[in-house]
C-alpha cells in the first residue's frame, strides 16, 4: 500500500468507520485507491505540466519551485475529492436548508451506491440504465472511472 492508500485507511478509519466496516477486504480497496490516487495525480499533473508555458526569464529554481508547487496543488485537489471524504457525521444531508427532501433522499441513495460500487459489493451492470444515469449526476470524471460508470467503461461492459 503506498501512502495515499495509508493515508486514505487512516483518514477513513478516524472520519469514517461505518463506511471502512462495510468494506470486504480494507487492505485491498485502499491498496486499490492509493494506487488510483497516485495515477490520477501523475495524470494530473503531467497534463498541466505539458499545457502550462515556461516563464520568460525565469531560472531553474524558480521553475522548479513553480512545477513543485503545481504538483502539490494537483495532489491537493485530488485527496480532496478521493481520499479526504467528510465525516460520516458531516454528511447529515438533511440540515442543508438549500435541498428539499426529496434532494436529499436522492443524494443519500446515490451516496450509497456510489460506496457500494467501490467497495465492490455492487456493479454497474445491477442498475438499470436510469439509475446509472442517476449515478453518474454531478460525479468527478474520475469517480466515474473508479465505479466503473464512466463512459468507457460502461461502453466496454456493453451498457451504454
Amino acid at each position: 500500500m503506498n501512502q495515499y492508500g495509508r493515508r486514505a485507511q487512516q483518514h477513513w478509519q478516524e472520519f469514517r468507520p461505518g463506511r471502512i466496516a462495510e468494506i470486504d477486504d480494507p487492505e485491498a480497496f485502499f491498496t486499490e485507491l492509493g494506487t488510483d490516487v497516485q495515477d490520477e495525480v501523475r495524470i494530473r499533473w503531467t497534463a498541466e505540466r505539458v499545457n502550462t508555458p515556461g516563464v520568460a526569464g525565469e531560472s531553474f529554481l524558480e521553475r522548479a519551485g513553480r512545477l513543485e508547487q503545481s504538483r502539490r496543488e494537483t495532489e491537493a485537489e485530488v485527496l480532496r475529492e478521493l481520499v479526504l471524504l467528510p465525516a460520516e457525521d458531516d454528511v447529515d444531508l438533511a440540515d442543508d436548508p438549500h435541498l428539499s427532501a426529496a434532494e436529499v433522499t436522492e443524494e443519500q441513495w446515490r451516496e450509497q451506491h456510489l460506496h457500494d460500487l467501490l467497495a465492490g459489493r455492487s456493479r454497474p451492470r445491477d442498475f438499470s440504465a436510469a439509475e446509472r444515469e442517476r449515478l453518474r449526476t454531478g460525479a468527478v470524471p474520475r469517480l466515474l472511472e473508479l465505479t466503473g460508470l464512466s463512459d468507457e467503461a460502461l461502453a466496454r461492459q456493453g451498457l451504454l
